[in-house]
């Protein structure tokens, strides 16, 4: 028995920690200047951002630290100049875009695999296997004038944000001699490349609904949030733009002249809501509240008058300051000529607005087109419907001349009342629970359908 459970002691230990080897970090810092916390490995299979601290005993700018970790599970990991706590990620040297960061685990290190105590030499922020750090990239001063004659700056001003840039008002930018021109200087290593964005008049730092519209444009990246794109430079470099447009100059073209643009949402179908709103890439881009539509006749059918700028718009019919919201599964669709899929995976309804006022057919909620059965009204004027509202009696007139038929149903398509009459009907609807109906009068030549609220 003895021998037995030596022989499984012996197992459990083999198989417990036959894989974890000592693994030694040794990281150059000869291209950063160390902060006042010091220097840190971290993330990943390391742990937080402060995870393990590294040393630099003799003061050759090359740091050190030791930990035991299985050498066959892989995993990420990185490192972390003077991390403040153990959540302060934004201290994580930057590999984006090296073949060394792992693009699918927020730009880490990957973890190579070993057998034994393993010594693993690094230079911050950059992919050589040593602790001889590349000759840094020299830093350039970047100035960025951009033209707002197509827009009204707003009270917090102009700015430069986003990407390799930082938050939503990472630079501000000003026009001193008052001729609508905003510029700014930063200095950027300008062999990175990276994505950057105007805003116009951020609250704050995270108020990415105030940038720019390009999303179709040459100009942006559709799988950077459609940001702009830097280009690479050696030297000082001035880059010259006009706002929300691909001009590779401060003149911006002539602005179209904005049209009226007649939003209408069918929200019969909609889930049970109080305020209705359109949100999407207009002004005020993908706001809950700013755009409120109203159905003044109580048909159901709530509308709104946008005055907007010719060309593309995405949108979608909201209420309650997004608590309701469309949602399009395009599989589940017969009809998908209003939606489309955008490269982040947002699928919204599409517009292009032209040169004159139009207004927009009206929608079914998360369909394309009208609901089924619902908003049908042909231009009958040998049938009316009145009063609407109506409370205890609904008119029908007839002047066709021909026995017709009018049949009331309730949303969910019941029939309630259905009835043959020559020159006039006269309906009791006093009896039939308050809201929306649907009234139907035919006589097989002429119809004509229209939304009726008891009230």
């Amino acid at each position: 028995m003895k021998k037995i459970f030596t022989f499984l002691l012996m197992c459990a230990t083999f198989f417990g920690f036959a894989q974890n080897h000592t693994v030694t970090f040794k990281v150059s810092t000869g291209n950063i200047t160390v902060g006042p916390n010091g220097l840190f490995a971290g993330g990943g299979v390391v742990g937080m951002a402060n995870a393990l601290q590294l040393t630099d005993a003799d003061g050759n700018g090359v740091y050190e630290g030791s930990m035991s970790l299985s050498g066959t599970a892989g995993g990420n990991f990185g490192f972390f100049n003077s991390p403040a706590n153990d959540q302060d990620w934004g201290t994580k040297e930057n590999l984006a875009g090296l073949p060394c960061a792992d693009p699918t685990n927020y730009n880490d290190r990957i973890l190579p695999t070993f057998t034994q105590d393993t010594t693993l030499l690094f230079c911050f922020g950059s992919c050589v296997n040593d602790t001889v750090c590349p000759a840094p990239q020299a830093d350039y001063l970047l100035t960025f004038m951009v033209n707002t004659a197509n827009i009204t700056v707003g009270p917090n001003g102009i700015y430069a944000g986003g990407g390799i840039l930082g938050n939503a008002r990472a630079l501000q930018l000003d026009d001193a001699d008052g001729d609508g021109i905003y510029t700014g200087d930063t200095v950027i290593t300008g062999q990175g490349g990276g994505n950057f964005i105007f805003l116009n008049s951020p609250a704050n730092d995270g108020d990415w609904g105030t940038k720019e519209s390009l999303g179709g444009l040459p100009c942006s990246d559709p799988n950077n949030y459609d940001d702009r794109i830097m280009p690479s430079f050696s030297q000082d470099t001035t880059l010259l733009f006009c706002f929300g447009t691909c001009s590779t100059d401060t003149v911006c073209a002539t602005p179209q002249a904005p049209v009226n643009v007649t939003f209408r949402s069918d929200r019969t179908n909609s889930p049970a809501f109080t305020n209705a709103y359109l949100s999407g890439t207009f002004p005020v881009a993908w706001n809950g509240t700013a755009y409120p539509m109203t159905d003044d006749d109580g048909d159901g059918v709530y509308e709104i008058v946008m005055s907007l700028t010719p060309g593309d718009y995405r949108y979608k019919f909201t209420a309650d300051d997004w608590a309701i919201q469309e949602n399009f599964v395009p599989g589940n669709m017969s009809d998908t000529s209003c939606i489309n899929t955008n490269s982040a995976g947002f699928t919204d309804r599409f517009v292009t607005i032209g040169a004159n006022d139009t207004i927009l057919e009206v929608a079914c909620w998360e369909e394309c087109g009208p609901c089924a059965n619902i908003g049908i009204e042909e231009e009958a004027a040998s049938f009316v419907v009145k009063p609407n509202p109506a409370s205890d009696v609904l008119f029908i007139e007839n002047t066709t001349g021909t026995t017709s038929n009018v049949a009331v149903y309730s949303i969910t398509g019941a029939r309630v009342i259905d009835t043959a009459f020559d020159a006039e009907a006269r309906l009791d609807v006093a009896s039939l629970p308050r809201g929306m109906y649907i009234v139907r009068v035919q006589n097989g030549v002429t119809e004509k359908v229209v939304r009726v609220v008891l009230n």
